[in-house]
């Protein structure tokens, strides 16, 4: 469990973008970047207009005002999910609204990484590493080896979410959490399945390797980075909204 305390956070946003994208009317994706409590939030909101975008509002205000009060990252995400119930019994948004959210906290050189859905966080580093598993249909089935990954891209079942905050009665809300250290130059990517649904990780890291070569000005390229994959996501379709979030660990930061 991180620390309360987030003195001593080396990491700094490099770049962020939300797009509605080419289909949708309404963006129902959420992003939080609180430098400040070492904490940077993507939420994907589900429920139609007026409903997603409310869901996916309040878990990065919930999530981001919990840990400030000092919850850790999963107390947080369980506070987010009561909210949404709460909101809809108050007559806010719609019966069953939702939304899927991943999280990263850093202090110092650590970090806690915790997701409900399958909004995705990847490590960029020597390569390219998926930190959280999906909580969906598609994932079950590319567990279980019954279809491969490129499969799943194109599944019908690939919009079945097994876990989300909120929904039709908030009970599959359970987080995952993965942890680790962050070394100078590493980057963590936060994104939801606006990025993930057009553009597979080949290309991400395609993009990353191409764009954050430049170690002069890690801010410029980070937006750069984030700013081809948002690019590419809406070139191969754009059928959904997509959101990216790029924390990076400074060179020359704490090891």
């Amino acid at each position: 469990m991180m620390e309360s305390e987030v003195s001593g956070t080396v990491a700094a946003t490099l770049g962020h973008q939300s797009d509605v994208g080419r289909v949708r009317r309404h963006n129902e994706d959420s992003y939080a970047l609180r430098e400040d409590l070492g904490l940077w939030v993507v939420a994907d909101g589900m429920g139609g207009a007026a409903a997603g975008d409310k869901a996916s509002s309040i878990v990065v205000d919930v999530v981001a005002r919990s840990v400030e009060h000092g919850s850790a990252l999963e107390d947080a995400m369980a506070e987010a999910n009561r909210s949404i119930l709460e909101s809809v019994e108050a007559g806010e948004g719609k019966r069953g609204m939702g939304s899927t959210v991943v999280a990263a906290r850093i202090s110092g050189s650590d970090y806690s990484v915790v997701w409900v859905g399958d909004a995705r966080a990847y490590l960029w580093g020597e390569g390219l590493q998926r930190l959280s598993h999906d909580h969906s249909r598609v994932q079950e089935l590319v567990d279980a080896g019954l279809i491969t990954e490129q499969e799943a891209r194109s599944h019908p079942h690939r919009s079945v979410i097994t876990r989300v905050l909120g929904g039709p009665d908030g009970t599959a809300a359970a987080p995952d959490q993965v942890t680790g250290s962050l070394r100078p130059g590493e980057c963590i990517l936060l994104c939801s399945d606006g990025l993930t649904s057009e553009v597979d990780d080949h290309d991400i890291a395609r993009v990353l390797s191409r764009e954050l070569a430049d170690g002069k000005s890690p801010q410029a390229a980070g937006q750069r980075a984030v700013d081809r994959l948002v690019a590419m996501a809406l070139d191969h379709g754009g059928n959904d909204n997509v959101t990216v979030v790029l924390i990076g660990a400074p060179v020359g930061g704490a090891a």
